[in-house]
C-alpha cells in the first residue's frame, strides 16, 4: 500500500516500521522538499561530509538504515522507497535489480534511451550516474531506497561532500558533477513529477511478487 510523504527528516525509517507491524508491502516515491544530508549507516566516521558548510546552510545530516554512500537529497531528485518480505535472505544484488528495472521502464515510457546497469546497483545514462541504490536488510524482510537525479543541483554534490573513500570502477576518478548527469542536463524536458506518476503505477503493480 502506498504511504504518502511526510516528512524527508524520517528517511523512511517509518516505513520499515509500518511493514513489520502490518506484515504487508508498503512503499513511497516523493521529490524532496527541502536538502538533506543522508549518511549510510557505515559511512558515520568515513569523512564523507564537508561539515562547515552543511552547518553554515543548516542542512541536517542524518543515518540511513543500509549501505552505500553519502547522498545530498534535494529538489528535482525522485526518491523511491520500499519496504516488503521476499523469499531469500540474500541476493541483495538481484533485489536492487528488479527494482531498478522497474525505474528504467518508467523513464524507457518518458522517451529515455541509453540506460544502463553500472557498479553494483547503479544506474546510467550513458557513462554517467543517475540513479545509486541502498538496500538494508531483516533476514527476509528487504529495505530499498534509491535517489534518481532528474533535475536537480548537481552543484549540492561539490558543496556537501568530498571525494568518496570508495568508489565503482566506472566513476574513474571523476568528480561529481563530471560522474553524475540529471535527466534534465541530457535534454530530458520532464519534472519529478511526471516520473513519480509513472513510476507508482509500476511499483504498485509489481511489488507483491518482487
Amino acid at each position: 500500500m502506498p504511504i504518502p510523504p511526510d516528512d524527508a527528516m524520517s528517511v523512511n525509517q517509518d516505513l520499515l516500521e509500518g511493514h513489520l507491524l502490518h506484515s504487508c508491502p508498503v512503499y513511497r516515491i516523493y521529490e524532496p522538499r527541502e536538502t538533506t544530508i543522508v549518511m549510510g549507516a557505515g559511512r558515520r566516521d568515513r569523512g564523507d561530509v564537508i561539515l562547515e558548510a552543511a552547518r553554515r546552510d543548516r542542512v541536517p545530516v542524518l543515518i540511513r538504515r543500509g549501505g552505500g554512500g553519502t547522498v545530498v537529497l534535494s529538489q528535482g531528485m525522485v526518491v523511491l522507497a520500499l519496504v516488503t518480505s521476499v523469499d531469500s535472505p540474500f541476493e541483495n544484488r538481484q533485489y536492487a535489480g528488479r527494482v531498478n528495472a522497474w525505474q528504467k521502464e518508467a523513464l524507457r515510457g518518458l522517451g529515455v534511451e541509453d540506460l544502463n546497469d553500472r557498479g553494483i546497483s547503479d544506474v546510467a545514462l550513458g557513462e554517467r550516474k543517475i540513479l545509486g541504490t541502498s538496500i538494508f536488510r531483516r533476514r527476509n524482510i528487504l529495505f530499498y531506497q534509491s535517489s534518481l537525479l532528474v533535475g536537480n543541483d548537481l552543484s549540492l554534490f561539490t558543496r556537501y561532500l568530498t571525494f568518496p573513500s570508495s568508489v565503482p570502477d566506472y566513476r574513474r576518478g571523476r568528480s561529481h558533477e563530471e560522474f553524475c548527469t540529471t535527466l534534465r542536463r541530457e535534454g530530458y524536458d520532464f519534472a519529478a513529477a511526471d516520473v513519480i506518476l509513472r513510476l507508482r503505477g509500476i511499483v504498485s503493480s509489481r511489488l507483491a511478487s518482487l
